[in-house]
């Protein structure tokens, strides 16, 4: 079947009144978890995952999450501009010059600048995601099991890579996460592994309560922390006024969001890198290559779009591998594939054939919520930013209280309470010895590609194993995996460099104001003696 046929099955089910209402709802709760701080898009995506299991069908589910994943991206943004937090990791560029711009009184343009940003490489990388998905679909048609379970050693390598500030950390993590979802009975042989004669962990770890525990719980008890250890004081909301964005200043944005759309595009499509990353190359590019690079870091409309267009580009683009590939291409993704598998979705280069239809809907609807976030946002942002108000003290229950309903949802069984609150106390030991957590969840995800296809190519090949060497396409995908390891930390290094530079650059510049306030106390102080 051709692909255009496929896109038109699947055009009246993106545009159903159900999706459509699916969407409208998930930009609504994904820009309120965005805002405010210590709730990300991942938690997001989190608390809503049990409820798609009353949806009428797979593609419905999977765009209600992608929804919350943009309205996220964006409504990190909201906090980050009112109250110099980010509500999202992707987000944090935006302070350098949406929270100066705001402290000028132009709260409402550096809104505008944002959402129009957002809007831009959302739609930019969705479109680039639907005409590159099935193509790459096509190039890796002829994979074997060889040859996808060096793809999974690839998604493990970038993602365990990047993770956090130490390399073996990060692959630590990843391979603590490999071992904890052999528990269980084999898949192959059904001999039981690692059960040490309790019956709970008999069938396992199940995806969804080890992420409940991980991503949501854990960020619930560190927030309640910090919020105890700050006295439960907030910051101000800033007042937001009614000047906004104009035409001419946006045509004057359209380049800077071009540039960082194309190289968040690019860089999300690599598995394990994100929009962390590709918000300071963006950035820093974009400052580059300005007329005006003295005007960044102190209310630069262009720095909030290279910003923004950067991290919301990434939505996009981190699908491809996703879809294509059956690899994450970063946090968020692996939550999503784990959310395709637990609807009966398998993502990969099967997938276009075997469920095209499906694919296409969730390319299609991942277009449609980055159109409707225009809408919702220049309607919604006002009020979204009065949440960052509510006392953590009244979220933080409700938060556990729907985290842990959602883990009993999946089964029906208390034995996933109980897997909840033991992975929480792991969790939050990796924490404690700083180690980040989202390797370990993607080594879970992974574990189940990986082994199967370990085992079906050492019965095909005469447990010979080489064979991931001497097919040419596994050795091609084991050097890449190489490569990219090399120069992810190479891109690390260099984000860390921009970070520290940006920093030092803040603290002389608030050393100068206050030289200049000290001066100014002096004079005034002469003048009226």
């Amino acid at each position: 079947m051709s692909d255009f046929s496929l896109i038109s099955q699947a055009i009246p089910l993106v545009f159903s009144p159900a999706n459509l209402l699916v969407i409208f709802g998930g930009l609504f709760l994904g820009m309120i978890i965005g805002c405010v701080p210590g709730l990300t898009v991942t938690l997001g995506i989190i608390l809503l995952l049990p409820l798609t299991y009353q949806f009428s069908s797979p593609d419905m589910a999977i765009i209600s999450l992608l929804a919350v994943y943009v309205g996220g991206m964006y409504g990190g943004s909201i906090s980050a501009i009112t109250l110099n937090t980010p509500g999202t990791n992707s987000a944090i560029a935006t302070t350098f010059d949406g929270y100066p711009l705001a402290k000028q009184g132009k709260v409402k343009k550096a809104l505008d600048a944002s959402l129009f940003a957002s809007v831009f490489g959302g739609i930019f990388s969705a479109v680039l995601l639907l005409l590159c998905a099935s193509f790459i679909t096509k190039l890796v048609s002829r994979f074997a099991s060889a040859e996808y379970f060096s793809m999974g050693i690839l998604g493990l390598a970038m993602i365990a890579g990047v993770s956090g500030d130490s390399l073996p950390k990060g692959i630590i993590s990843g391979l603590l996460g490999v071992l904890v979802c052999c528990i269980g009975a084999d898949a192959v042989t059904g001999v039981m592994r690692f059960t040490f004669g309790l019956k709970v962990l008999r069938y396992g770890i199940d995806i969804l309560p080890a992420m409940i525990a991980m991503i949501a719980l854990i960020q619930v008890i560190q927030k309640m922390r910090d919020f105890k250890n700050s006295g439960g004081k907030l910051d101000d909301v800033t007042k937001i006024d009614h000047e906004g964005l104009r035409w001419k200043e946006i045509k004057k944005l359209l380049p800077a969001c071009l540039k960082s759309s194309t190289i968040a595009s690019f860089i999300g499509a690599m598995p394990g890198v994100g929009g962390g990353v590709a918000q300071f190359m963006c950035y820093n590019e974009v400052k580059r290559t300005s007329k005006h690079p003295e005007k960044f870091g102190k209310g630069s409309l262009e720095g909030i779009a290279a910003a923004e267009s950067s991290n919301n580009a990434v939505v996009g683009s981190a699908m491809i591998p996703l879809l294509t590939l059956g690899i994450p291409g970063d946090g968020v993704t692996a939550l999503l594939l784990g959310a395709f598998i637990l609807h009966g979705i398998q993502p990969g280069p099967t997938m276009f054939s075997k469920q095209g239809a499906v694919a296409y809907a969730i390319i299609l609807g991942c277009l449609v919520a980055n159109i409707l976030l225009l809408a919702v946002g220049r309607i919604l942002t006002r009020t979204v930013a009065k949440v960052v108000q509510v006392r953590y003290t009244y979220l933080a229950p409700v938060i556990i209280m729907f985290c842990f309903a959602g883990a009993y949802a999946a089964n029906g069984s208390t034995k996933d309470l109980i897997i909840t609150a033991a992975v929480l106390v792991l969790t939050y030991i990796l924490i404690f010895l700083d180690i980040s957590a989202i390797p370990f969840m993607l080594g879970m995800i992974l574990e189940k590609i990986m082994e199967m296809n370990f085992v079906t190519s050492m019965m095909s090949y005469n447990n010979d194993i080489l064979i991931f060497f001497k097919r040419p396409i596994s050795l091609i995908i084991l050097i890449l995996t190489v490569v990219l390891l090399y120069s992810l930390l190479r891109i690390n290094k260099r984000v860390n460099a921009l970070n520290e530079k940006q920093i030092n650059e803040n603290e002389i510049s608030k050393d100068e104001i206050s030289d200049e306030e000290e001066n100014n106390e002096v004079f005034f102080g002469q003048r009226k003696a």
